[in-house]
């Protein structure tokens, strides 16, 4: 197989609180982080994203993957992002559709709102 259709080696890097003293700024982490991204655009046109936390439960992970899709019923490529709960479960994808985004969520997958500790409202996926 030709060098640039080869699966890449993940690069996984350590991370913390993008606020914290380690970036230059004045707030002191908690925590460590692992982000991993492995490129597979030349192979399938995906990019995954994963974080998980150093010493966290290795199910509790942050997956994203990037890629063209096409909405269920559509024939227009558009920018696609798939947010999972854990490596079996898809939670829902989300399309970039001009200046908007559709959100899809899978089947048996629920939104529900919540207020944030600072009083903001936001929304639940479970």
């Amino acid at each position: 197989m030709p060098e640039n259709l080869q699966d890449s080696t993940p690069d996984i890097v350590p991370v913390e609180y993008w606020d914290s003293q380690r970036y230059g700024h004045d707030d002191v982490s908690n925590s460590s982080f692992f982000m991993e991204i492995t490129d597979r655009r030349a192979v399938n046109g995906q990019l995954y994203v994963d974080v998980a936390s150093e010493e966290g439960d290795p199910d509790d992970l942050m997956s994203a993957t990037f890629e063209i899709n096409r909405l269920p019923g559509s024939r227009t490529d558009m920018q696609c992002m798939h947010l999972h709960f854990n490596c079996d479960a898809l939670a829902m994808s989300i399309y970039k559709q001009d200046n908007s985004y559709i959100l899809r969520p899978e089947a048996g997958v629920t939104i529900r709102q919540t207020v944030l500790p600072n009083g903001e409202h936001a929304f639940i996926l479970e």
